[in-house]
């Protein structure tokens, strides 16, 4: 076959409709006028033959075939893998089979369904990388939404859940997302082009499966012929009520946060509170999701809400493993467990001989320099103090929870050991706790030399903001 002359003259109505309608997607996808590659999902079925062949002589341009064998149905499992390899050898399509054991790649509380498609993923991944493709592009169709809208229903997963399956996902695109398996095997019949079939699609001990197969059809029958449409429907409407919801949980989530050194991220106790609850779980379930978070079980997300709607004291919460929020009176925030369990650094001393140069005290960098004259002053991120002409100016850093009577307004509590209190000429200065608590001195000025001192949070390892320095 030549994509440069028509596969077939005298298509019918069904297949010119669908061929609309597999442009349509593509443009609204963004790949339709893509120069690059597109890495195409072939199992052998109807859903990604009609894909594959759709890419092939409906698109202009270069299609990958990308075939996983699971090592699931043994002879059935290699023949499908042949069969791929004989279509794109009749097509002249680049074609990558690899062989996969996934019963024995099964993780730990993996279902095998869940390993196939980790692995199935992962190796549509390296196939796009190595051949340099933007898209991969899956069989995903109308059927494979109804189903999903219906077993997220029956999770109760919300409103995010009766999206379904989306129809792109970080290069991950779905051509066919808006055709019935009805409609694509009726194209593989009109053109024609053989398929497989996977015997194990038949077996209704698999859920999804006995949902195809009795539910679908029961339902279809003894109540409403459209079922499968109107959860198609309901598909659509969730999605354009979610991503409103989202735009809105993200303006609400970025109104309410606050700057805090040394944290993930972290908000204004007082603004999450005047949310109603709804809201609050929203911009929490947002910023899970966009620092790629796991999710929180509605038990533990109604704990968390709790906690905040409490607003006072010092609270902790888990939210995975090493990551915790944190919260008090002035703000809740998410930071890193070993800020709190580890013992921090030890106070030191640092002597600074020269006129410029460099020093670093735990997660904290300094940079400092010796000018001539200026106002002394103590500020959030900088500091100036006279120093009297000496040659070798002594500074001492330890942690924050130190002296009684030392202020440390502004200084979140989960952070005191690893918070540097600096001591220098007789003056303490404490970076970025509240200004207001600083004895600003600008009045005054100075003729003799002084030292500036400036902080900011250093390269770490720790997550989040901090790495780009402050």
């Amino acid at each position: 076959m030549n994509k440069d002359r028509p596969v077939k003259e005298g298509w019918s109505h069904e297949a010119r409709s669908l061929f609309k309608s597999f442009e349509i997607a593509g443009r609204d996808q963004g790949w339709w006028d893509h120069e690059g590659p597109i890495v195409a999902a072939v199992s052998g079925g109807i859903d990604s033959m009609a894909l594959l062949w759709l890419l092939c002589f409906r698109w202009r341009g270069k299609v990958i075939a990308a075939h996983l064998e699971h090592g699931f149905r043994k002879e059935t499992a290699l023949r499908d893998a042949v069969f791929v390899e004989g279509i794109c050898r009749e097509w002249n399509i680049e074609c990558h089979i690899e062989h996969r054991d996934i019963p024995s790649l099964k993780g730990r509380g993996e279902t095998l369904e869940e390993a196939g498609r980790r692995e199935r993923y992962a190796f549509l991944d390296r196939v796009a990388s190595s051949r340099g493709a933007s898209f991969i592009a899956t069989g995903h169709n109308a059927d494979d939404q109804a189903e999903t809208v219906f077993l997220n229903l029956l999770r109760g997963t919300g409103i995010r859940g009766l999206r379904g399956i989306p129809r792109t996902r970080e290069g991950i695109v779905r051509p066919v997302i808006d055709l019935s398996r009805e409609q694509l095997q009726g194209l593989l019949l009109e053109i024609p082009v053989p398929w497989v079939e996977d015997e194990t699609n038949l077996e209704t001990r698999y859920f999804r499966n006995k949902i195809r197969h009795v539910i679908f059809p029961l339902l279809s029958t003894e109540g409403n012929r459209r079922f499968a449409d109107h959860l198609i429907s309901l598909s659509s409407e969730a999605y354009e009520i979610e991503s409103s919801r989202e735009e809105l949980s993200k303006s609400l989530a970025c109104w309410c946060r606050r700057h805090q050194p040394l944290a993930l991220r972290s908000w204004d106790t007082g603004l999450l509170r005047r949310m109603d609850d709804q809201t609050l779980q929203s911009i929490m379930a947002y910023e899970g999701r966009d620092l790629g978070l796991a999710p929180l079980s509605r038990s533990k997300t109604s704990r968390l809400l709790e906690l905040i709607r409490r607003g006072e004291g010092r609270w902790r919460f888990q939210w995975e493993r090493d990551l915790e929020v944190c919260g008090s009176r002035g703000s809740v925030s998410l930071v890193e467990r070993s800020l709190f369990s580890s013992p921090g650094p030890c106070g030191e001393s640092f002597p600074l001989k020269g006129e410029r140069g460099s020093f670093s005290w735990g997660a904290w960098y300094f940079e400092w320099n010796i000018s001539q004259g200026g106002c002394p002053f103590l500020g959030e991120r900088a500091c100036r103090v006279p120093v009297n002409g000496v040659d070798v100016i002594e500074v001492e850093v330890a942690g924050s929870a130190g002296e009684p009577g030392t202020s440390r307004a502004g200084i979140p509590w989960w952070a005191e050991r690893v918070w540097p209190e600096v001591r220098t000429s007789g003056t303490v200065w404490v970076p970025f706790s509240d200004p207001l608590c600083h004895a600003r001195r600008q009045s005054a000025g100075n003729d003799g030399p002084s030292l500036e001192l400036r902080a900011r949070i250093g390269g770490s390892g720790l997550k989040g903001e901090i790495q780009d320095g402050i």
